[in-house]
């Protein structure tokens, strides 16, 4: 039991009896005695030596606090909100002899008088009424919380992975024939399943007021033709045997657009799913494929755009002209004179006087294995078995991210705090007109123009925030992925190579064999494989 304090009248003043707590309580507080006598206008009284009485209190004992005769107090009730108003404390402490003690209408009227009315423990407050404890705190009123939601989420299934990278035989060449990369489906199968997003309930504060859940991320099944979508918008199925792929968030299912050769019986290519090539594609040709890109042959001179994968069993021949851009990875058996770019990543046999770039790995390895010429970029890492040539090949080797790129994601961090910071500004107004409009006041049509002008921008700081957001994510995903980028030769690596890691840039002056070269406190150093 708490420590606890009764006042007391005495023929030659007032006086304050002192209790000590018992098995384990806490100790009388000063401020609580002060905050109490305050509360019932007596203000003369020596406090310090109130506070060594209380200090060295071990027995019941009367403290004599002034002169006054005691005009009769009754019983008095402190209560105390927490910072996150969703809670009361009560803090009783007892009437002089003969003084009214509190009812229950008294202690809601209290509470009342303080805004306070959701979320009373009525049950408590009745029991306290009989049988109480001074000097201890009870909470006596909790609000009501929120309810937790969550965000909308997406299962998918069938293979959605493409990051199986093709195996070495053991003769060392790359096995292009078995890569199993692509999502097979048949007909009737569930392709994706949508679990809706819960959106929680908004909770209540001890003073009435609403307490907003988190925004909850709302999301739909997106897909293409040749997909069935259930009556309640949660279930796609597949219409046909074929192949399904996962492009920027949306399903394709295609039962394969076959040619023999593209050239000019075919002209160009464009398709919603899966391309495959089983012969050539000729120079000055292109193929446009929402899925994957696949070719038995040779590309020439040609233009292969896919927003999957693209996958060349014998390679491509660029002359100076021939491009491929994947959304996913690219794996073919040489690239000579091309331009190449890939959202994933890119293996090949060789690399020969070309322009090569992914956000995956490019790994070049094989019974040639090698990088001569051109620029040969990636964000996480690049391994070859030879770089360069005796020749002093002109050859560029660049890993990691642009330095520039962190200082776009400052500035959008610094965009986002001055944004939020108007929103701040913004929703009090909104909200107390609202709150206006609720109690039936009419607002002047200048009102009203200035409140919907300030709903639009509210909406478009939001949405901003968001974006901005989103690409704060992509930029910290970016800079994980590029956090150990390195270059790893196997066997060796030429002079006159330039070997750029961020922001770091080294001219190769020697032959060096079995190596790697990494970033080290702002400098790039050789380690051995």
């Amino acid at each position: 039991m708490n420590g606890w304090f009764q006042l007391v009248s005495k023929t030659d003043g007032t006086y304050i009896k002192l209790i000590p707590p018992a098995n384990g309580g806490e100790s009388i507080c000063i401020n609580d005695i002060n905050e109490y006598l305050n509360q019932v206008r007596i203000f003369e009284y020596d406090i310090k030596q109130l506070n060594a009485e209380i200090m060295n209190l071990s027995e019941v004992k009367e403290f004599k606090l002034n002169d006054e005769m005691l005009v009769p107090t009754s019983e008095q009730m402190t209560i105390k909100v927490s910072d996150d108003k969703m809670q009361v404390f009560a803090k009783f402490y007892p009437a002089t002899e003969q003084a009214k003690k509190l009812t229950y209408d008294d202690i809601l009227g209290i509470l009342a008088a303080k805004g306070i009315k959701v979320g009373v423990e009525k049950d408590l407050i009745e029991e306290l009424i009989k049988d109480k404890k001074y000097c201890h705190n009870y909470l006596i009123v909790k609000g009501i919380p929120i309810t937790t939601g969550h965000d909308a989420k997406i299962i998918y299934h069938f293979n959605t992975d493409l990051n199986v990278k093709p195996k070495l035989n053991q003769d060392g060449t790359v096995d292009f024939h078995h890569l199993d990369n692509i999502g097979h489906i048949h007909k009737g199968q569930i392709l994706a399943t949508l679990i809706p997003e819960d959106l929680g309930k908004p909770g209540l504060n001890v003073f009435g007021e609403v307490i907003k859940q988190p925004n909850y991320n709302k999301l739909k099944l997106r897909y293409s033709k040749n997909i069935t979508c259930s009556e309640d918008k949660c279930t796609i199925t597949s219409d046909v045997d074929g192949h399904a792929s996962l492009v920027d968030g949306k399903v394709f299912v295609s039962n394969l657009y076959e040619v023999q050769d593209v050239d000019t019986s075919t002209g160009n290519i464009d398709f919603e799913g899966n391309v495959l090539v089983k012969g050539n594609v000729r120079s000055g040709f292109e193929i446009v494929a929402k899925g994957n890109i696949e070719v038995n042959g040779v590309v020439e001179g040609a233009t292969l755009i896919a927003g999957g994968q693209i996958v060349l069993q014998r390679g491509i021949q660029g002359m100076n002209k021939g491009i491929l851009k994947a959304g996913g990875n690219i794996i073919t058996k040489f690239i000579e004179s091309a331009h190449v770019e890939a959202d994933g990543y890119v293996q090949t046999e060789s690399i020969l006087h070309s322009t090569v770039s992914a956000k995956g790995e490019i790994i070049v390895q094989g019974k040639k294995g090698f990088v001569t010429g051109g620029v040969v970029t990636s964000l996480t890492g690049i391994t070859a078995r030879t770089i360069g040539s005796l020749m002093g090949t002109d050859t560029r080797i660049e890993v990691g991210i642009d330095p520039t790129i962190k200082e776009h994601q400052q500035t959008l961090q610094k965009e986002i705090e001055e944004m939020n910071k108007r929103v701040g500004m913004i929703e009090p107004v909104i909200s107390n007109c609202m709150k206006k409009i609720s109690q039936g006041q009419k607002l002047t049509n200048e009102q009203m123009g200035y409140i919907k002008q300030l709903s639009e921008e509210h909406k478009e700081l939001e949405q901003k925030i968001k974006d901005s957001q989103n690409e704060i994510t992509n930029i910290n995903l970016s800079l994980n992925l590029a956090r150990d980028a390195r270059i790893k030769v196997s066997e060796r690596i030429y002079s006159d190579v330039k070997i750029t890691i961020s922001d770091c840039v080294m001219y190769v002056r020697e032959e060096r064999d079995h190596c790697q070269f990494v970033r080290d406190q702002g400098e790039i150093k050789i380690l051995m494989l």
